[in-house]
């Protein structure tokens, strides 16, 4: 089990500061650094740049803090009880040393819904906890596991991943790449390049696929009309999207339907 007992999402420290502690917490303390700060390593203080992460084991001596006004942080607290106990050696997540990652990203969002889980009064709160402290602690281990393909280093590289999710989440919105391109201040020839090397496919490509894998769910669980299915993921012409689809499938709609559809009762 894993225990959250506090925790601060986004915090904020105006002024400079200095934190040390020779004794260290009495649990294990997770800091997810936005912003610029410095460490103690071996009686040194060293600079680290944003998205380093610390995890401060139980009773560590603790120096960290920031030169310039601003720091921004979340930050965890926690127990690792029974089974648990060795979790981060076993995902082999380094203890007391800084390190940096090239994107915080998803951990953030674990934090922020860890804090609004432990602020709830609902019965399943811990069993939440425990889960998002689980899937933020693997989610780690697995960035620091990653083979790296050098496009996590490119200045666009994050803004493009999180623009592709929001294209794949919501394929039935209208999306132009000029309209996208422009949304990151890139031309549209430029932008095009980008998503092709990062992503090994264009955005439309990526666009085409979310629609048609809606589609396919749409036909399997619901009784929507061909022409309606079409509007409903974002094809403003039947004709347009009955092509595509069996070019993605090799069958019609129809066709897919009467094959994929799960029979009343089950």
């Amino acid at each position: 089990m894993i225990t959250v007992n506090v925790c601060g999402y986004d915090s904020m420290h105006r002024a400079a500061f200095d934190r040390a502690n020779e004794k260290g917490y009495e649990d294990n303390a997770l800091l997810l650094v936005k912003t610029e700060s410095f460490f103690e390593l071996q009686g040194e203080l060293a600079d680290f740049p944003p998205n380093t992460v610390m995890l401060y084991e139980k009773h560590s001596p603790v120096h960290y803090g920031c030169r310039n006004p601003r720091y921004n942080d979340d930050w965890i607290h926690f127990d690792l009880e029974g089974e648990d106990a060795g979790l981060l050696r076993e995902l082999a997540i380094p203890v007391n040393i800084p390190f940096t990652l090239p994107h915080l990203g998803v951990l953030t969002d674990y934090s922020r819904i860890i804090v609004q889980e432990k602020l709830a009064s609902h019965a399943h709160r811990q069993t939440i906890i425990d889960a998002l402290m689980r899937a933020l602690l693997y989610s780690l281990a697995g960035q620091l596991q990653a083979s790296p393909n050098g496009n996590e280093s490119h200045r666009y590289y994050y803004a493009l991943k999180e623009l592709r999710l929001e294209l794949m989440n919501a394929p039935c919105q209208k999306w132009e790449t000029a309209q996208l391109a422009k949304r990151l201040h890139l031309s549209v020839s430029h932008f095009q390049h980008l998503y092709k090397q990062f992503f090994g496919t264009t955005c439309m490509q990526d666009l085409i696929s979310a629609r048609i894998e809606h589609a396919k769910l749409q036909l399997r669980l619901s009784d929507m009309s061909v022409s309606s299915l079409a509007l409903f993921c974002g094809y403003e012409n039947e004709l347009h999207f009955m092509r595509q689809f069996k070019k993605r499938t090799g069958l019609t709609p129809s066709q897919y339907r009467e094959t994929h559809r799960r029979p009343q009762g089950d």
